[in-house]
């Protein structure tokens, strides 16, 4: 089960529900047929991705005043059901991540990932047991491979040594 947002209002008199998302990339829930509310799981009759927001008709909730009760529940979702590219993760996937280069030589672990708007900052604990802190880029970071963090080896070292 993964958190997807909260349900902040009802949106109109036919029990549509305005939900805020957890993550701003709204193309992952296009495909969503089904949300758990509390734990029950309600299948979508409709849902629409608009102005950062999702809106949906589920089933049981035909009424403003029935879409009301739900203002301010979490609503969350299997995660098979997200629509995510190969090139996309969690967070919470990358964590504690082995980290390769090319040719798979253990470089260290991902600790933390912060997000900061421009590129995300990955913290990972090296060989050496110091943690450190790189930009998420694609110069850098290569890729999942196998479950691991593949990075090309001379721009990692050469961001590693420009922080230390």
């Amino acid at each position: 089960m993964r958190y997807i947002g909260t349900i902040v209002k009802p949106q109109g008199v036919k029990g549509e529900l305005k939900i805020y998302p957890d993550d701003k990339n709204l193309e992952i829930y296009k495909n969503i047929k089904n949300i758990y509310i509390d734990n029950k799981k309600i299948a979508i009759k409709k849902l629409t991705l608009r102005q950062g927001f999702l809106y949906m008709f589920i089933d049981g909730v035909s009424d403003r005043n029935m879409a009301e009760t739900l203002r301010n529940k979490e609503v969350f979702v299997d995660d098979k059901e997200l629509t995510l590219k190969d090139d996309m993760f969690f967070i919470e996937d990358l964590l504690n991540m082995d980290v390769v280069s090319t040719d798979d030589e253990f470089l260290g672990t991902i600790t933390d990932i912060q997000s900061y708007g421009a590129t995300d900052v990955i913290t990972i604990l090296d060989t050496d047991n110091r943690e450190i802190m790189l930009p998420h880029l694609k110069s850098i970071f290569l890729g999942v491979t196998k479950g691991k963090m593949v990075v090309n080896k001379s721009r990692f070292e050469e961001m590693k040594t420009c922080i230390e």
